[in-house]
């Protein structure tokens, strides 16, 4: 089993979910305004820019998680607020 991180901007977030349903991934869990910095963005001034994004967790057999991201990377570079998406694949032990 593993687990699926995926940070999007909130355009993308209906794209999402509906690639993780559609391949179907149960369970998953959508949490709204998560907000960070930005990815790779140097801080200026000794501010760092932040990233206001959707935030889902997923729970995903280790056997789907290609399909999944592969799914997810058709919608990468295709948004209205940078950066797009981030996809965070670990290892999960047990889910209860």
């Amino acid at each position: 089993m593993k687990q699926l991180t995926i940070l999007c901007s909130a355009d993308l977030a209906d794209k999402v979910r509906v690639a993780l349903s559609s391949a179907g991934v149960h369970g998953f869990l959508q949490i709204p305004n998560a907000v960070g910095n930005e990815p790779g963005a140097a801080a200026e001034h000794g501010r760092v820019p932040r990233w206001e994004a959707e935030m889902f967790v997923a729970p995903v057999p280790a056997d789907m998680v290609d399909q999944v991201v592969e799914r997810l990377r058709a919608y990468r570079d295709k948004c209205e607020v940078e950066p797009c998406m981030r996809i965070l694949v670990s290892s999960l032990d047990a889910v209860y």
